[in-house]
């Protein structure tokens, strides 16, 4: 136990030096940029991102927006827990961080980056589960375009429309 407990150490310790610029998503308008821990993140442009962040938390406009956006998802967590109803709240943060103008480049770049961390993490880890299961070892013999297209159809999320496509066919008559 001692050492899992090490080992879950290890490997969320980046989580929590990370926190606070995790915030950033959906407090865009009140953090600080001293609390933003920006290491992983060597490829955005710093000064940049200070003064757009500047920019943004002095407009009423864009610090409405994220208020409002945070009470709707207060709200849409409150339904959800007291009528069952799962309705995805990631489309919401997603929305509000496309209607920023470009203008905010630095700070959606960064913002888009924070999104898919984890999401990212999630379609490898199932990516690798999927080529597992497809390159067992009862089925050694499939060449690499097999391969691929296994692999292409497990992760789609591409749904054909069957009925559609059957009504379209003419039916094999009996000879």
């Amino acid at each position: 136990m001692d050492s899992l407990i090490k080992e879950f150490s290890a490997r969320f310790s980046q989580f929590k030096e990370l926190s606070e610029t995790f915030k950033f998503i959906m407090y865009p308008d009140v953090i600080s940029f001293d609390k933003l821990n920006l290491s992983q993140f060597d490829w955005l442009e710093i000064e940049e991102l200070e003064m757009q962040l500047i920019d943004f938390q002095s407009s009423s406009i864009w610090i409405q927006k994220f208020i409002e956006t945070r009470k709707k998802l207060e709200l849409i967590e409150a339904e959800r827990l007291t009528s069952n109803i799962s309705k995805n709240t990631s489309n919401e943060i997603l929305e509000t961080w496309n209607s920023i103008p470009d203008s905010f480049n630095c700070l959606k770049k960064l913002a888009y980056a924070i999104l898919t961390i984890f999401s990212s993490t999630y379609a490898c880890e199932s990516l690798f589960s999927e080529i597992n299961n497809i390159k067992d070892s009862l089925r050694n013999r499939l060449t690499d375009d097999s391969n691929s297209a296994c692999i292409l159809l497990k992760v789609t999320s591409y749904n054909p429309d069957i009925s559609y496509f059957s009504s379209n066919l003419q039916q094999q008559k009996s000879h």
